[in-house]
């Protein structure tokens, strides 16, 4: 037989779990709801938490900003709501040359003349800009036969 001692303390960690639980979801769930343009290519989408933590200053070849956000990781893929905001706001995702996307943390996308490439690590991300030509010419796009 419990004591009441017991169930009330049984009680209050349950009450506590589901609690911390619920607060867990609904921070992962909100990171992908509202979006801003980046700060290195205004008219592609960055999650309103994530926070910018690096930026290039003297990079020749790309224009590069990083933003931390938890709970990303070079493990799991972009969630799909994500994938669907960055098309949602006309831009084509490509394969980067000599990378397949299933297996690399490495995301090309391309509009109108413009190219991203946004790389996955453990809790941030970055996106890279190229800022001449040459970079941009080792994209392939993914409908194109090797």
């Amino acid at each position: 037989m419990l004591s009441w001692r017991r169930l009330g303390l049984q009680s209050f960690l349950l009450l506590c779990l589901t609690v911390v639980l619920a607060g867990c979801g609904e921070a992962t769930g909100s990171v992908w709801t509202s979006y801003e343009g980046a700060v290195n290519e205004k008219s592609f989408p960055v999650p309103k938490v994530a926070n910018k933590s690096d930026q290039s200053e003297n990079n020749s070849d790309m224009d590069y900003v990083r933003y931390t956000l938890s709970g990303i990781s070079e493990s799991t893929s972009l969630p799909e709501v994500y994938l669907d905001e960055i098309k949602s706001w006309g831009w084509t995702e490509r394969q980067a040359k000599g990378t397949s996307n299933e297996s690399s943390t490495l995301r090309v996308f391309a509009k109108e003349g413009h190219t991203v490439h946004l790389a996955v690590h453990d809790g941030s991300f970055t996106l890279m800009v190229p800022r001449n030509d040459a970079t941009q010419a080792t994209v392939k796009s993914l409908a194109e036969d090797d």
